[in-house]
């Protein structure tokens, strides 16, 4: 859609610039003769509107290069072509505008052109703004809705219950599984562990290889650890 209105604002801005330069020439008498259509009086104003509509071409031929611009500037330049489209058919209507011979047709024509034209330029650039909008506020949403979704993901907590009920559910019973250091078991020292009475105090067994209370517990003589001073 956006292409077919930078065609059609292409079209109007070589119209716009035919129109410019003909106001531009209201000077020229002969021509408006030629064509039968009145010259416009005074030339001053003629020449005022003739550059108003080459500055307007210049900038319809700009907004068809530049993307950014294309729906404003068919926006406001339709509304102008539009309203002096129907400022020419009204003229003509009321009968105060006299136009002879190959006017009578020129002049309706370039009425309509102008209304026409002016009034599909209102309406592409209305529908490709609104296409523009939709499109942003879309990718707008995507990113945010990407942004809750990564942040859930990272903050939820892994649920072992779930593993579990599944194993339960299975009859197996999931066991806690307890890792035994690394290195030589004979120099590990265990000593089991009875189980927690009522109080909840754990106590120590006896182990057949843990040292009683009436033995060294280390391997430096009785005769060493005497007192010197004795």
């Amino acid at each position: 859609m956006k292409a077919m209105l930078r065609t059609v604002l292409f079209l109007d801005a070589a119209l716009n610039l035919a129109l410019g330069v003909l106001l531009i020439a209201s000077f020229w008498s002969s021509l408006y003769a030629a064509i039968e259509v009145p010259a416009p009086s005074p030339v001053l104003y003629a020449q005022a509107l003739g550059v108003a509509f080459i500055g307007m071409a210049w900038l319809q031929w700009h907004a068809t290069l530049n993307g950014q611009l294309t729906a404003t500037v068919a926006k406001v330049t339709g509304h102008v072509n539009w309203v002096i489209g129907a400022f020419v058919l009204g003229w003509l209507i009321s009968g105060q505008l006299a136009v002879t011979g190959g006017g009578k047709l020129l002049m309706p024509a370039l009425g309509a052109v102008l209304l026409v034209v002016g009034a599909i330029l209102v309406k592409l650039a209305s529908s490709v703004r609104t296409k523009e909008r939709v499109q942003a506020a879309q990718q707008a949403g995507g990113r945010g809705r990407g942004g809750v979704v990564s942040d859930t993901v990272r903050d939820v907590p892994y649920d072992y219950s779930d593993v579990r009920a599944g194993d339960e559910a299975r009859g197996k019973r999931a066991e806690p599984r307890m890792e035994t250091p690394r290195g030589d078991s004979a120099s590990v020292n265990t000593t089991p562990v009875a189980p927690a009475g009522t109080t909840g105090i754990v106590t120590p067994v006896p182990s057949a290889t843990a040292p009683t209370s009436n033995e060294s517990t280390s391997s430096v003589p009785h005769d060493a650890r005497q007192n010197p001073h004795s």
